[in-house]
């Protein structure tokens, strides 16, 4: 997940996507603030909305993150994994994506998950609220963590795979056609579709809350690193942003036709396999592809900043994504007298939360041997 350039050459020309990072861990922030205030109630202190019409907007703005961001993640996590093998060797590599993920999983676990999931626990009936110990250790809720260790089960694999090939393959400059790129979204949309089948919306599979975007995790993740064999982030089509603008817009139609069904709850969500989810998943990784093409463009041509602030926040921002979860239940729990309206506690705990999530993950990196892993 963290870019580690070396020399000021190798910034300049990864500025842009520490920044494109530094902007995702923003989303993630404001996802899960959203979550907290909308009407889907997946948040250990939700705040349930007095009208749901009222936080409406919220879980669009959750639907519309939930398309792409993490997939994006994944595709930037994959994009520097190859480099890094190449230069430290398969078994050093695998000792690191160890150490680097390995650790801040098992510290969130240990040290930040009870915080996180405590307002869940209190939230039980007394009556059945098991002893805090019996809850830990039973329920799957290990929050946005889920993250690093798929990440690293990714990662470890690439390396078998690496070893079990018999090393590097030489890197090649190829050019991406816009064909290839439409075609390339209508697949991961079928491959998507047949895994939702098994795997509906909402499935939580090994603590992974979207475990219904697996495959577009997977996917991304290994395009990541075809896309650093072959220059592909370089050789993009010249209009690639437009290209991406227009997958979001041709995105809409399949949604319009019939995907718009599987947003109800209950019983209002067709069975799986039904036409509808075929159109959802259309309208998902269309959307998806289209947003990622456009983020990249306009970062590449327009938010190269690699100035001490921007260092700041794409150097913390890893351990932000580590430590933001427990922030957000603090900020919402204190707000809670006050009983804000969704908008209201949305566009309070969140510049709160970003600003206290950059603080305290840079006051972490400075702790004797934290830096080296976070």
């Amino acid at each position: 997940m963290t870019l580690q350039p070396t020399t000021h050459r190798t910034r300049q020309r990864l500025a842009y996507l520490d920044n494109v990072r530094v902007a995702l861990t923003v989303l993630v922030v404001a996802h899960h603030v959203a979550l907290a205030y909308g009407n889907l109630g997946l948040w250990p202190n939700w705040q349930e909305p007095a009208q749901m019409i009222e936080a409406a907007p919220l879980d669009l703005f959750v639907l519309l993150n939930q398309a792409y961001f993490m997939g994006m993640f994944f595709l930037l996590s994959g994009y520097f994994v190859p480099g890094s093998v190449d230069r430290n060797g398969a078994a050093r590599f695998a000792i690191d994506r160890l150490r680097r993920l390995g650790i801040p999983l098992l510290a969130f676990l240990l040290l930040l998950r009870p915080l996180f999931t405590l307002p869940r626990y209190l939230g039980l009936p007394a009556a059945d609220r098991p002893q805090y110990w019996e809850y830990y250790l039973t329920s799957t809720d290990i929050g946005p963590i889920w993250f690093l260790g798929f990440l690293l089960l990714l990662s470890l694999g690439y390396t078998v795979l690496r070893r079990g090939t018999g090393g590097a393959r030489s890197a090649s400059q190829t050019a991406v056609r816009s064909w290839q790129i439409v075609a390339f979204a209508i697949g991961l949309a079928l491959v998507s579709y047949l895994w939702r089948i098994v795997v509906p919306n909402g499935t939580i599979l090994l603590g992974i809350p979207s475990a219904a975007y697996l495959p577009q995790y997977v996917v991304l993740f290994v395009v990541g690193i075809l896309a650093a064999r072959h220059g592909w982030l370089t050789a993009l089509p010249r209009r690639s942003g437009t290209l991406g603008a227009a997958l979001i817009v041709a995105s809409f139609v399949p949604m319009l036709l019939g995907g718009y069904e599987t947003l109800g709850v209950g019983a209002d969500v067709p069975a799986p396999g039904a036409p509808a989810h075929l159109a959802f998943a259309l309208w998902d990784q269309l959307f998806a592809v289209g947003m990622i093409l456009v983020l990249l463009t306009i970062f590449r041509r327009r938010v190269t900043a690699d100035g001490s602030f921007a260092r700041f926040l794409a150097g913390n921002a890893y351990a932000v994504y580590l430590v933001h979860a427990p922030i957000i239940v603090g900020f919402v729990a204190l707000l809670v007298p006050f009983a804000p309206s969704p908008f209201a506690g949305f566009a309070i705990v969140l510049p709160l939360s970003l600003a206290a999530s950059w603080v305290i993950a840079a006051w972490l990196r400075r702790l004797p041997g934290v830096r080296n892993i976070l």
